[in-house]
């Protein structure tokens, strides 16, 4: 009996020592398990606790039980918590349970096979009670039946709180170690973090631009990097990404909310945290030399603005000739006005497109039959994207190289600004007076959208008489002659709140013809009838007469462009 107790107190305090040697927690159980088996003569013994999903029972360490026996239990057999297993019924009732036979037990059935295979026929199953909790049971099995005793029993049991207080205590320790190893991760995460941050921003201001922080990035995580726009244009790119099913999901690289670009990182394996932190870091410095890069054409546009603004209204100065070189222009050359909508409608985003129109303007070439090396003035005015361009006659078809001009402005806006309609106007033969280019430009595209176009290409020469009309140096004489020809009408629809000047315009669109114009306005002959009747009153013009018909034409279209 003494030696007995030596031995008992011996295990004992090896037991209560798992805490302070450190012991993983699963070499912890199998120490547990060993030591149950070795003092109270099991012939296998195994510790169960709860699964991660804590729904099952799973055998975590043992003594003498074979590999295959606790991969069938644990994959094939799980004692599932709150069946009919020994193990779960100690479990939850927190008192151990005994099994003498396991052929007549009922409710054992599902584990009769792999225990037979493992070749034990009875067992007992006491609860690890720990911090007023159970932790998990300790099972001891024997190859005979056997019923257990009183003794037996309170044995296992004082073994099983013994190795509940150690194995919690393991347990705590282990939690410590891994919040430890994790702050470690995490500390280790953070210096490569701003070490990866530092070197990208050192790039950028070094003005590396975007191709080099996508050469920097791809050489940290080495992998194939690009930078897209917003419509998958290549912005920069280092290495050759492969098919698309290769590349990771990348990042959206965003300006507040604004989705700039994005970063398509290529490579089938999922990035490391390390590498996702190193994306992640690129895509904020790429923002930001976005915006730099948006701050430094915004200025530079604004400047543009402000000269061709002070071109337009006030001429070429000698001032603004040196304003002009000093930007890089030559105001001599320019001859051709190109003005264009800024596309869509987005009443939140008027600047953003007006910019990315101006930026397209500022990648179009000049056409051949344009003055080589003379740089095209870009800029916004008066809420239109206008180009002067220059226009050289004596190298050949100075209009065919007008028409290219405009062409290639619309195919650029089309680009920028994709499934969106685009109208386009140029001010036709090359004009030695950039206002007056200007003025035909703007005039030929207020036409256009006022007949109901939104896309396209409108030169001058396209719009018949409207275009000579536009070109008439003196267009306070054309408001005069329109004033003088409609002024009664004009003054009657103003006071009466009537739209004669609209009926006129139907009927001489309708060929004259009543009954054409009365479908097209919706009313009834009659009142066609009566409605022309009042204007030959008000002007003395008699309409059946076709000198009196071209003259209100010509006024009406003279009074559509003084308007513009």
């Amino acid at each position: 009996m003494q030696s007995e107790l030596v031995v008992w107190l011996g295990r004992l305090r090896e037991l209560s020592s798992i805490a302070g040697a450190g012991l993983p927690l699963e070499e912890s159980l199998r120490l547990v398990a060993g030591t149950a088996r070795e003092l109270l003569g099991f012939d296998f013994c195994g510790v169960l606790i709860p699964d991660a999903d804590a729904t099952a029972l799973v055998i975590a360490g043992w003594s003498g039980l074979s590999r295959s026996y606790v991969d069938s239990v644990n994959t094939s057999s799980p004692v599932v918590l709150g069946g009919t297993a020994p193990s779960s019924r100690a479990f939850f009732s927190g008192e151990p349970v005994a099994v003498a036979d396991i052929e007549t037990e009922s409710g054992f059935e599902p584990w009769g096979g792999v225990a037979l295979e493992q070749g034990y026929h009875s067992m007992i199953s006491v609860p690890l009670r720990a911090a007023g909790r159970v932790l998990g049971t300790l099972n001891g099995y024997h190859t005979a039946t056997r019923e257990y005793s009183a003794a037996e029993t309170e044995r296992l049991s004082l073994l099983a709180g013994y190795a509940a207080s150690a194995l919690h205590s393991a347990s705590l320790l282990d939690e410590l170690r891994e919040a430890n190893d994790s702050l470690v991760v995490q500390r280790d995460l953070l210096t490569r973090s701003e070490e990866i941050h530092r070197r990208l921003l050192r790039v950028s201001l070094e003005s590396g631009g975007i191709d080099g922080v996508v050469d920097t990035l791809s050489e940290l995580i080495d992998r194939p990097v690009t930078m897209l726009d917003p419509r998958g244009e290549v912005l920069a790119a280092a290495r050759e990404i492969g098919r698309p099913e290769q590349e990771d999901a990348g990042r959206e690289v965003r300006l507040g909310a604004e989705v700039a670009g994005r970063l398509a990182i290529g490579g089938l394996a999922p990035l490391d945290p390390i590498d996702a932190r190193a994306v992640d870091h690129a895509a904020v410095v790429i923002a930001l030399e976005l915006l730099r890069l948006r701050a430094a054409l915004e200025t530079e546009y604004r400047i543009q603005g402000e000269l061709l603004g002070d071109v337009l209204l006030f001429g070429v100065s000698e001032q603004a000739e040196r304003r002009a070189r000093a930007l890089g222009h030559d105001l001599a050359a320019l001859r051709l006005a190109v003005v264009a909508e800024v596309p869509g409608g987005d009443p939140g985003a008027e600047h953003r497109r007006a910019l990315a129109g101006l930026s397209a303007l500022s990648a179009v070439r000049a056409p051949a039959g344009s003055g080589r090396g003379v740089k095209p003035l870009v800029a916004e005015h008066q809420g239109l994207l206008v180009a002067l361009w220059p226009v050289d006659a004596s190298e050949g078809d100075a209009s065919r190289a007008e028409e290219l001009a405009a062409t290639r402005v619309h195919a650029a806006l089309r680009a920028a600004f994709p499934g969106e309609p685009v109208l386009v106007a140029s001010s036709g033969t090359g004009r030695s007076d950039l206002g007056d280019a200007h003025r035909v430009a703007a005039g030929a595209l207020g036409l256009a959208r006022a007949s109901g176009r939104s896309d396209g290409v409108i030169t001058p020469a396209a719009s018949g008489i409207l275009g000579v009309l536009l070109q008439v140096d003196r267009p306070g004489a054309l408001l005069e002659f329109a004033r003088r020809t409609l002024g009664p009408v004009l003054d009657y629809d103003r006071r009466r709140g009537s739209d004669l000047l609209q009926t006129l315009r139907v009927f001489l669109d309708s060929g004259a013809d009543r009954t054409a114009t009365a479908t097209a306005l919706h009313v009834h002959p009659n009142t066609v009838q009566q409605r022309l009747r009042r204007i030959e009153s008000l002007t003395g013009a008699e309409l059946r007469h076709p000198s009196e018909l071209m003259a209100f034409a010509s006024a009406i279209a003279a009074w559509q462009v003084a308007s513009l």
